[in-house]
């Protein structure tokens, strides 16, 4: 699939378009978000398997919200069921379900790494210098380990920018996607940066009136997202721009 290269501004473009999307149906976008937190908050009440359930899940639920956006976008309307539209479709299914299965043991294998990192470091220092070198080489494992693990979530974050989309949108197999979406964000850092910082002010933000803003930046950051794809990816029907005309595709 060809990659096209957006504008360094079009980062802002993305985010004005996530909150029109937003704003021309709020009462069914906030429904959205209160369902889909409230079935993350219910699964990771489950004793052991909730947090993996979520985790295997999640591609399911941004699928749903970039359905939503989807539909939003070109003028359409929406209902609640289009949370679990993916999962009408068995392949496109089973398709998001690797996704999460990937993410999660990609960031398992992270968590281990910086753990193996820090605890040997430690270890080392402890064997030859005793208790305070051990403690140097705690601080030195994570000086070394923190910046790694950040490098390493970044790329998974990048692999998985698009790969929802071009797997629900275009059938893409999981890895595949990720091979793509990770192509795509070094292709086009430069808005995507601009995007990461402004949607990363705007979650602190969120979280200000006891993290209720997330109901509003959850649409928000969907439509954005879509926005970003459907320019990135050419596709032929552009999503709508704020003032109601077509986005360009390029």
């Amino acid at each position: 699939m060809e990659i096209q290269r957006a504008e360094a501004n079009r980062g802002i473009a993305w985010i004005q378009i996530g909150w029109a999307a937003f704003v021309r149906l709020p009462g069914i976008w906030i429904l959205l978000m209160v369902v889909l937190l409230a079935i993350v908050v219910v699964l990771n009440l489950l004793p052991w398997v909730g947090s993996l359930i979520v985790a295997l899940i999640t591609p399911l639920l941004a699928a749903g919200l970039l359905e939503a956006a989807r539909r939003s976008t070109q003028g359409e309307e929406f209902t609640l069921g289009v949370l679990f539209e993916s999962a009408t479709r068995s392949a496109v299914l089973n398709n998001l379900l690797v996704l999460g299965a990937v993410s999660l043991i990609i960031n398992v294998v992270i968590m281990a790494l910086g753990l193996v990192f820090v605890g040997g470091s430690a270890l080392g220092m402890g064997m030859m210098h005793g208790e305070e070198g051990a403690w140097m080489g705690l601080g030195a494992g994570a000086l070394f380990v923190f910046p790694l693990m950040l490098v390493l979530h970044v790329a998974l974050s990048a692999a998985l920018f698009f790969a929802i989309p071009l797997v629900m949108d275009d059938q893409e197999p999981p890895l595949q996607a990720m091979q793509t979406s990770l192509k795509a964000c070094l292709v086009n850092w430069v808005p995507l940066l601009l995007f990461g910082i402004i949607a990363t002010i705007l979650g602190a933000l969120a979280m200000i009136p006891m993290g209720l803003g997330f109901l509003v930046l959850g649409p928000v950051l969907a439509g954005a997202v879509w926005a970003a794809y459907r320019e990135v990816f050419g596709s032929p029907a552009a999503p709508i721009g704020v003032s109601g005309t077509e986005t360009p595709a390029a």
